[in-house]
């Protein structure tokens, strides 16, 4: 029988004699219990005895969310490309003003548990029903704290050939100065075979960085710079991008509403509802001034500026970021997402583009599209008299407007991170699925990589018999075919293409090039680790590419990557960590004990929960103070 088996029957035993007195859960432990006694020590599953009082819970201590946005609906992405009101502010010191939204440490359901009388916990672990009971894993039982040592937990450990038990107690909040490896040794009882200290610094409140290392010395060093293992670990939320990335997440977000119409379109279709697909991302914008400026775009005859620097001059990447939102755009297509992206409906959109083709077919057009995208045929095809004037239907106005947009969208980030040197543009391009299964030898990445320039894009493969004087007018009942793509071959030269599959990933590519912009803007801007951002591009975009279906405030992305100690040692010297997890242990052949201490710079309890620890110790001290909590645990052989 597993272990989760084993487990799960001690828990149907205790709701059985305890169900009606306490509250008893089987599953993943609360986050103060991974904190304190570590991931490792708390399992993936356990199961927990406590009171539970929902009554109790004041307003002012519950988890804070971010404001309400506005709906999808309302919401103007857009701007005004008609308007020279889109440059923005240089921004000095993006940490000051990051608006960042404070999160409880713990989850909501936790703010709801007390705990039993120790005397009731110790009752129970002494009962012979549990004695006699086998399994594998731990029950632990919160307690109210109210003993002189104030026990927070108890663990009730199953082990097939030890006896194993542990407590958890809360020791106050003490300054950062009287946490020695003398005070903690003295605590330990004894000199400790084997150390494990782990140190966190907090950089900001997303993003931390973990210093580790084991001692086998009697009195091991509590900070150690030199030779530590260092993570960096950053939390990215959508909901709290910085100004000066927000209008590239505005696109994306636009990208994703378009996809989401598209195929809500479609599906509607298949199921027999017939309608007109949904625009909802615009401000709006005179159709007048909308006709004028497509002919302004389709007919300028400016020069083209240069869309990389020269040499080898490094820009800081703040300054490549605020460039790239107002770099000159060179593709007719590009400039044409500018302005279209702007309709304040689908009938909008759909005029616009006939205004497009118009123009196309009438006048003499200067800037050919250099894109390879279904618009850029089909401007090149009516300029050059090849094709007649196409008749949009069905969801082809959005699938030529997403088409046009990932392709935008995707060369500012390449712009971005071109400019700025972060990594090359092989890098950039190659396939994250591809990369994470490459085996590492020079001989097979020729065969491994893939461009992402022509992923992003999604250009059909070329067929040697194409007419392009065909046009696929009847989009609204073939485009509900399944995946609404096929070979172009087919039937002719289509208006649009899109595939449902093929755009989650295009979408979710982005994203995650966003997200790595975001992830290493944080670092320059409180770390300045110029020298590993190549390494970090490296590993961040490498990484399995996650799907993403929709992008909203509460999504995230987790940065957690290896460093070199040398790397950090000057930003963390002389100061004190955020938080210390330090286990000791000392163990024979008979008899094993771990003591762990840890300390936070915060209380990492709900304060109903933790409210007969509460002091004011900590508002007395002007040094750094810390919350202590102490576990041990005894293993004794049987």
């Amino acid at each position: 029988m597993s272990s989760t088996a084993n487990l799960a029957n001690v828990y149907a035993e205790l709701m059985r004699r305890c169900g009606e007195s306490y509250t008893i859960t089987y599953g993943a432990p609360p986050s103060y219990l991974v904190s304190t006694v570590g991931a490792a020590e708390a399992g993936k599953k356990i199961v927990l005895v406590f009171k539970e009082d929902r009554s109790g819970v004041s307003a002012k201590f519950r988890t804070t969310t971010p404001p309400k946005r506005e709906s999808p609906t309302d919401l103007d992405l857009t701007g005004s490309p008609l308007k020279d009101d889109c440059l923005v502010d240089a921004i000095g010191d993006l940490s000051i003003d990051l608006q960042l939204e404070e999160s409880n440490p713990w989850k909501l359901e936790e703010e709801y548990q007390r705990g039993i009388p120790v005397e009731k916990a110790r009752s129970i672990c002494c009962a012979e029903f549990l004695q006699l009971a086998e399994g594998l894993g731990s029950v632990w039982f919160l307690c109210d704290g109210s003993d002189p040592g104030q026990t927070q937990l108890l663990q009730y450990e199953f082990n097939p050939s030890h006896f194993s038990r542990g407590i958890l107690s809360y020791q106050g909040v003490l300054p950062a100065y009287l946490v020695t490896s003398q005070s903690l040794v003295r605590q330990h009882g004894k000199a400790p075979q084997e150390t494990l200290i782990e140190n966190s610094y907090q950089v900001n409140p997303h993003m931390r960085l973990r210093c580790s290392w084991s001692s086998n010395n009697g009195l091991p060093l509590l900070v150690n710079l030199n030779d530590c293992e260092v993570a960096l670990n950053h939390t990215f939320r959508v909901g709290e991008c910085s100004p000066l990335t927000q209008d590239f997440m505005n696109q994306l977000r636009i990208l994703v509403f378009l996809r989401e119409d598209i195929v809500s379109y479609h599906r509607d279709i298949r199921q027999g509802l017939v309608r007109d697909p949904i625009y909802r991302c615009g401000s709006g914008i005179d159709m007048d001034e909308l006709r004028e400026s497509i002919n302004q775009t389709m007919t300028d005859v400016s020069g083209f500026a240069d869309r990389y620097s020269i040499g080898q001059v490094e820009f800081d990447i703040e300054d490549v970021v605020q460039r790239a939102k107002v770099r000159r755009l060179t593709d007719v297509t590009d400039k044409l997402w500018e302005l279209l992206k702007s309709c304040a409906s689908y009938k909008d959109l759909k005029l616009a583009f006939n205004m497009l083709f118009q123009c196309a077919a009438r006048c003499n057009i200067v800037n050919t599209p250099t894109n390879k995208n279904r618009l850029a045929k089909i401007i090149t095809e009516l300029a050059n008299r090849r094709l007649a004037m196409p008749c949009l239907s069905g969801a082809e106005p959005l699938e030529l407007l997403l088409e046009i947009g990932l392709e935008k969208l995707y060369k500012d980030y390449e712009f971005i991170y071109t400019e700025s040197k972060l990594c090359s543009t092989n890098l950039l391009k190659e396939d994250s699925g591809e990369a994470a299964n490459e085996d590492g030898s020079p001989q097979n990445l020729p065969q491994l990589r893939k461009s992402l320039h022509n992923a992003v894009r999604g250009d059909p493969t070329p067929g040697a018999g194409m007419r392009k004087t065909l046009l696929h007018h009847n989009g609204a009942a073939k485009s509900g075919n399944a995946k609404y793509a096929g070979d172009d071959d087919d039937a002719g030269f289509k208006n649009s293409h899109f595939d449902e599959q093929e755009s989650t990933e295009r979408v979710s590519k982005l994203f995650q090039i966003h997200c790595t912009l975001e992830h290493l803007l944080m670092m320059h801007i409180h770390l300045n680790l110029s020298n590993v951002y190549n390494d970090v591009c490296s590993e961040l975009l490498k990484k399995p590419l996650k799907l993403v279906d929709s992008i909203d405030d509460q999504l995230s992305d987790v940065m957690d990557i290896r460093l070199s100690a040398h790397y950090v040692s000057d930003h963390l010297d002389g100061k004190d960590p955020y938080s210390r997890n330090i286990t000791m242990r000392s163990y024979n052949k008979f008899r094993e004990l771990k003591t762990t201490f840890y300390f936070n710079s915060e209380n990492i309890c709900p304060p109903n929960l933790a409210q007969c620890f509460q002091c004011d110790d900590k508002e007395m001290v002007k040094e750094r103070t810390y919350h202590s909590w102490l576990y041990r645990k005894i293993r004794s052989l049987k």
